[in-house]
């Protein structure tokens, strides 16, 4: 199997690779999935426009970090005080919005095994970048199945100095329809971060009944409530409950099986009428596609904090199949 690659621009590839039924579009921006198709129907929402993939601040399916989330800024860990990258409001998000590594360029190599083929980008950000004041090189690694329907995100760090590290995925998936009122969601979680205005996490308190989704749950009657809320949409962490974690997504055609070693999920549901198109549908306006963000917790500031030396390990498995 070779890639096809695709040069946009100087400063950006697309990486093209079929696997059976799936075709795969990478990115080295942001180390990102730009797109993929089973049997050639989209599957995660795809930008009409590649050119606006480099630079939306949705973070259309790229990897977040160096920390995924909103942190206050300053920041305050161990009588160290953050002096980081202000998207408003005093918050960081995402390791710095558009000037994160989900918006550089990654290094990026393809191998190819007997089961496997490993699409493996590699960044090293700059000491201070965003006001990280920390020294890793970050790897993450699509392992893309032979022999499954899917993939596997490994997410993984070199830690050269002290430094805060919590890395996650933004894909937006919408699995060949108009909206996503008429999906199911299922997991085990009964506890979120709770929320300010900012959306910035304050406290943890047990889910209220319309973030529930132990029992196979239809989303359209959650978002309804979520609409009514000052966020207007889904847009919180959920703490899993095990230390081996599944996820299913899925509608009347197929079915997402998520599995992850990651504590903590941020589900974004978009209703942000930001006016791009997606190749997906021209005429998908709101709740448009839906975010999984495996993740570490941001309120268990022990757990994203990484001495020199220490490894960060984690990874997210998709198997996708149709009904």
């Amino acid at each position: 199997m070779e890639p096809i690659i695709e040069k946009i621009n100087d400063d950006f590839d697309f990486i093209k690779i079929e696997v059976n039924d799936f075709k795969y579009v990478f990115s080295s921006c942001g180390a990102s999935l730009y797109s993929l198709r089973k049997n050639n129907v989209p599957l995660i929402l795809e930008l009409e426009d590649k050119n606006l993939f480099f630079n939306s601040p949705q973070f259309f399916n790229k990897t977040l970090g160096i920390v995924a989330g909103r942190l206050p800024t300053p920041y305050l860990y161990d009588g160290k005080e953050y002096k980081l990258k202000d998207a408003g409001n005093s918050i960081c998000l995402h390791g710095g919005a558009l000037t994160s590594i989900s918006f550089k360029a990654w290094k990026y190599s393809v191998k190819e095994y007997a089961n496997k083929i490993n699409v493996i980008f590699t960044i090293s950000p700059r000491k201070g970048e965003n006001g990280f004041d920390g020294k890793v090189k970050i790897y993450n690694i699509y392992s893309i199945y032979k022999n499954r329907p899917g993939f596997r995100i490994i997410q993984k760090a070199t830690i050269k100095e002290d430094s805060l590290l919590n890395l996650s995925n933004h894909i937006y998936w919408n699995l060949n329809s108009l909206n996503i009122n008429d999906y199911y969601l299922k997991f085990d979680s009964y506890r979120i971060g709770k929320i300010n205005d900012d959306l910035l996490m304050l406290d943890t308190i047990d889910s209220p009944d319309y973030l529930r989704f132990y029992r196979k749950t239809k989303l359209k009657s959650r978002l309804d409530k979520a609409d009514k809320t000052k966020v207007g949409t889904i847009d919180n962490t959920f703490i899993f409950d095990g230390l081996i974690n599944k996820v299913t997504l899925e509608n009347d055609q197929y079915k997402i099986k998520l599995k992850t070693n990651y504590p903590a999920m941020n589900i974004y549901c978009d209703s942000s009428l930001t006016p791009v198109k997606f190749v997906n549908n021209p005429s998908l306006k709101e709740r448009r596609g839906i975010a999984l963000e495996p993740q570490l917790y941001l309120l268990d500031r022990d757990s994203i904090f990484y001495k020199k030396g220490q490894k960060y390990n984690r990874y997210i498995e998709y198997i996708i199949t149709e009904k």
